[in-house]
């Protein structure tokens, strides 16, 4: 019985976007908050006793500030990535969040 070589895989190089672009759609898949939930809460806290020493926040509360933050975050990252893009580059610089930032602040 003649031996016969196993046949080799050959393994394809895929493009450096594939890996990213698998990774941003497991992201999109989630539906927890992207910023840990006590970091912001102890940042909120902090940020309300520089007005007020005894400020206190009920749960929800803390909740809607967390929400809005993200979709207010995520918006401008989105802005300014449509920015990169418009400029012909993948990746995102200071000056387009700058730019997607003073953008959304005036419309």
């Amino acid at each position: 019985m003649p031996r016969t070589s196993p046949i080799k895989q050959i393994k394809r190089k895929r493009k450096a976007s594939t890996n990213a672009i698998r990774e941003i759609r497991q992201e999109q898949k989630k539906t927890t908050m992207i910023i840990p939930v006590a970091p912001f809460n102890r940042l909120v806290a902090e940020i309300a006793h520089k007005y007020r020493n005894n400020y206190r926040f009920k749960g929800s509360a803390y909740t809607a500030l967390h929400v809005a933050a993200e979709e207010h975050l995520v918006d401008i990252f989105q802005n300014a990535n449509k920015c990169a893009i418009h400029d012909n580059r993948e990746t995102v610089q200071s000056k387009d969040l700058l730019l997607a930032h003073e953008l959304g602040t005036t419309a």
